[in-house]
């Protein structure tokens, strides 16, 4: 059995204290004697209840830490949706670029639930990167909404500029499968040498 430490320390007391209660007043044993065999029995209990291991202490790879894939992948979905929602809104020459950024984010977020040791090649963009592609397209995309006829040669330029945001997008995604393939590869080529000592 495991608990949380707090749940864990909780029951260990009290059984610490059922057995001080019921050596003092159920047996008459002295008060000294009841409260050394009542710290026996906590101590036992913390022996043999188990601490719940954070998620940050569970290590998926090396490197990564469940806890790590799952604010990443909170990171990417909270981008995904923040995306869609800009979307909806963007002019339309923009709504198949950020399309083709959400269904890329997709994949990346799949990879990296699939295989943790993907989180190591994306991990700087998802932090830093990704945060600020987001924060840019929802401006450009306020922006946009406001145009005046003024500036329309401005908000065009711009669109131009954001629609280039979906090459670092994919340049994860590649590398992402790449650290995919190269497992694999490695993998098929150890299992070959073993086939053919064979």
């Amino acid at each position: 059995m495991d608990l949380p430490d707090g749940p864990r320390q909780i029951v260990a007391a009290l059984l610490g204290s059922f057995t001080f209660v019921g050596l003092f007043f159920g047996l008459s044993l002295i008060w000294w004697l009841s409260l050394v065999l009542a710290l026996a029995v906590y101590g036992a209990s913390l022996l043999l209840i188990q601490r719940r291991r954070l998620l940050s202490e569970v290590k998926l790879t090396s490197r990564v830490s469940a806890a790590d894939v799952q604010l990443a992948d909170n990171a990417i979905r909270d981008a995904q949706s923040r995306l869609t929602s800009a979307m909806e809104r963007a002019p339309e020459p923009d709504q198949n670029n950020l399309s083709d950024m959400i269904g890329d984010l997709s994949v990346i977020r799949e990879n990296i639930v699939d295989d943790p040791e993907d989180l190591r090649v994306a991990r700087s963009f998802i932090n830093v990167q990704l945060p600020e592609i987001v924060r840019a397209v929802e401006t450009y995309v306020k922006l946009a909404d406001r145009a005046t006829p003024e500036t329309q040669h401005r908000i065009t330029d711009l669109g131009t500029r954001i629609r280039d945001f979906s090459v670092p997008i994919r340049r994860i995604r590649t590398a992402s499968v790449e650290n995919d393939l190269h497992a694999l590869d490695v993998e098929v080529s150890t299992l070959s040498k073993t086939l053919n000592r064979r």
